[in-house]
């Protein structure tokens, strides 16, 4: 059973990501795709779970993509819960990776690299953020999906907030 667990930041989760980014491009094609760190992780000064989330954009969603991955020692679960999305995992007891994988241009990707941008930005709301998930990681040590439960309405209200500041600033 997975624990989960909040951990303070720590500076070489970006160099996990940088060398995690180097085997994806190389397997899955670098001019064809972006590849972001997202997430906690990507947050400097955020508490995050140690796991580092990455999201590619793709222009199609096919079949080879997963292959790909899959040949990475990633494990597929679908769109698990996020329509438009694919997500992978690696690591079996310890999750170190979370790709998810979205068309370019998506309603998804968008949302993802805004509430990143966000909260980099903004560092009390990324200690708001922080706060309801050691609350949550608390609560629910050991229920995955009562752990994002419980963060969901905090998440999906920064997550408007960070489309409507990524908009007033495309706009400038």
């Amino acid at each position: 059973m997975r624990t989960i667990q909040i951990v303070p930041w720590k500076s070489e989760w970006r160099d996990y990501f940088l060398h995690e980014q180097k085997l994806l491009e190389l397997e899955t094609g670098e001019a064809e795709n972006n590849i972001f760190h997202i997430g906690s992780t990507s947050v400097p000064g955020l508490a995050a779970k140690p796991i580092i989330d990455i999201l590619i954009e793709t222009s199609d969603l096919s079949w080879w993509i997963m292959d790909r991955l899959e040949g990475l020692g990633y494990t597929g679960k679908g769109e698990h819960g996020i329509a438009g999305r694919a997500f992978y995992y690696k690591g079996k007891q310890v999750r170190r990776f979370h790709v998810h994988v979205f068309e370019k241009k998506s309603d998804g990707s968008g949302r993802h690299l805004a509430l990143r941008d966000y909260l980099r930005s903004f560092p009390t709301k990324a200690k708001e953020y922080e706060c309801i998930k050691k609350q949550a990681a608390a609560q629910y040590p050991h229920s995955p999906s009562e752990y994002m439960n419980e963060k969901q309405i905090v998440v999906q209200k920064l997550e408007q907030e960070a489309l409507c500041w990524k908009r007033a600033e495309e706009e400038n």
